[in-house]
């Protein structure tokens, strides 16, 4: 089904397995996918503020975000576009073959911000639509949510390298009260890169068939789905209900979150609605197939 059907609301009262069970599902079945080659790069002028001929300083929070929703660099996915702008460098764009977006933010040498904290001091700023807003899952991934509540897009977790390739600590935090703005926070070091992936599209088909003795949805997630995050789950949760309304039961909810935490790999995620609800490790024991 298209991918342009997804704006019902998700399930009320859904249901996402354990981190536990999401480790004991790695154990017992296939392991996370690799991201997708990217197409091309645009890398427009980041905002700046000059306090005297060549010197260049990061502005204050509120100047950046404007910045961003007025000149920031644009990443679309699907329907949905957010806009970036970097303290400093500019915001590299590269859009991948499976409609998610990578974002590449240079990050400055210690000492080179003089914004967020002194530990993980902002990098860059990402800026919602008007109407959409940003909700923060525990695994550090990042919902986009449209006016009804439902998840319309996703930002999986940044991954952030210094200059020497030695990973950075790094997060993505809504603004205080304003659930429109992220920042994009990271470890200064020794100069290096932030990268992290935006993704709007996350069902690539979902097809009815019988199998196993019963109805089955086979449900093929977009490749950046595949590799993991509460947020990239939520999307495709939302994209399948709003494709496939009989989908929408806490058993094939359960059957999709097992299928995403412990078969990434696998081309298509079958899910039978008449399969029983069960608790968590029974899930686990039956290969998410109860």
């Amino acid at each position: 089904m298209s991918n342009g059907r997804r704006r019902a609301a998700v399930r009320p009262g859904g249901r996402l397995l354990g981190t536990a069970l999401g480790a004991v599902l790695v154990t017992m079945l296939a392991a996370c996918s690799a991201g997708a080659p990217s197409l091309r790069t645009a890398t427009p002028e980041p905002p700046a503020v000059t306090s005297s001929p060549g010197a260049r300083t990061a502005p204050d929070p509120a100047a950046l975000a404007a910045a961003a929703r007025t000149a920031g660099a644009v990443a679309t996915s699907g329907e949905v576009s957010v806009t970036v702008a970097a303290v400093t460098m500019p915001v590299a764009v590269a859009p991948h073959d499976d409609g998610s977006v990578a974002l590449t933010i240079t990050v400055a040498a210690r000492g080179g911000s003089n914004l967020g904290t002194a530990s993980h001091p902002v990098t860059a700023v990402i800026a919602a639509p008007p109407g959409l807003r940003f909700a923060a899952r525990t695994d550090r991934s990042i919902v986009v949510l449209g006016a009804t509540g439902a998840v319309v897009g996703a930002l999986l977790p940044v991954v952030a390298v210094d200059g020497a390739g030695a990973r950075l600590g790094a997060e993505l935090a809504v603004r205080g009260s304003d659930d429109t703005v992220l920042d994009v926070r990271v470890e200064p070091g020794s100069g290096g890169a932030a990268t992290l992936v935006f993704g709007a599209t996350a069902l690539v088909s979902a097809r009815w068939g019988e199998r196993e003795g019963g109805r089955s949805l086979a449900v093929v997630p977009a490749h950046w789905v595949r590799a993991g995050s509460l947020a990239a789950q939520g999307a495709l949760w939302s994209a399948l209900i709003a494709a496939e309304p009989d989908a929408d039961s806490p058993t094939m909810h359960d059957q999709l979150t097992c299928h995403a935490l412990g078969a990434p790999d696998k081309d298509a995620w079958n899910l039978e609605p008449w399969r029983p609800e069960v608790d968590s490790f029974t899930l686990v024991a039956t290969r998410c197939n109860p």
